[in-house]
């Protein structure tokens, strides 16, 4: 955690230098589909003396999401940009472990199931990111970006509710660009984005997703 925040505050430097540094800014818009991995879920509780505890995986459908940043593209391979993104996915389904204890603590019963969840996750970001384009003047152009920031993951769940949590987030991304003219391109990437575990009530889950994107990125020079 301590080397990720180095690294968000070296990016905001990176950005901020765009006052000093000759640069032309930039506005991209990027959408597409979001893939959210399987997630591990566990819950535990009490109620009239007993306990319970749950174990068990959330599997989600395709998603949309979408992305929109503000950047320098310092004009020697590198760019800088800070991003708002919005990310949502249904649950599909999810299995589990279900186990009930007596107020002694022995067990009581245990029953596995399918199914009985169903909702929605939803993910807002603000992001700190870098690319490095690796051919800067070329019609077509790949690149190489990662960054850092925030996310609040809110999650909408039948029998719970909807609660959410701030995190951490991270991504990386590649992909390639596409001059179509000299201050347009459209940009087709791969990204890896990802938080530290939320909670939620007592629930304790995973967000990491892949995203297939497309979008335009204006520059003015």
């Amino acid at each position: 955690m301590k080397n990720s925040r180095i690294i968000l505050v070296a990016l905001v430097m990176m950005i901020s230098a765009s006052t000093v540094v000759c640069a032309a800014p930039y506005v991209a818009v990027n959408m597409g589909a979001v893939l959210l991995n399987d997630s591990d879920y566990t819950d535990s509780g009490y109620y009239d003396g007993y306990s319970f505890t749950e174990k068990g995986e959330f599997s989600f459908d395709t998603g949309f999401g979408v992305t929109a940043a503000i950047g320098n593209d310092f004009r020697n391979g590198f760019r800088a940009e800070i991003e708002f993104g919005f990310r949502g996915n249904d649950i599909d389904d999810a299995d589990g472990t279900y186990s009930e204890y007596f107020p002694n603590g022995d067990l009581d019963f245990t029953v596995d199931y399918t199914g009985g969840f169903r909702g929605e996750v939803y993910s807002s970001s603000l992001m700190f990111n870098g690319f490095i384009d690796l051919v800067p003047n070329g019609t077509v152009s790949p690149f190489i970006g990662a960054g850092v920031g925030f996310a609040n993951i809110d999650a909408d769940l039948d029998y719970y509710g909807s609660e959410d949590d701030n995190v951490f987030a991270y991504q990386f991304a590649a992909g390639m660009a596409f001059a179509v003219t000299p201050n347009m391109k459209i940009d087709l990437q791969y990204r890896y984005f990802a938080t530290e575990d939320p909670d939620f009530y007592s629930l304790e889950a995973e967000y990491d997703t892949h995203n297939i994107l497309v979008g335009l990125r204006s520059t003015f020079y």
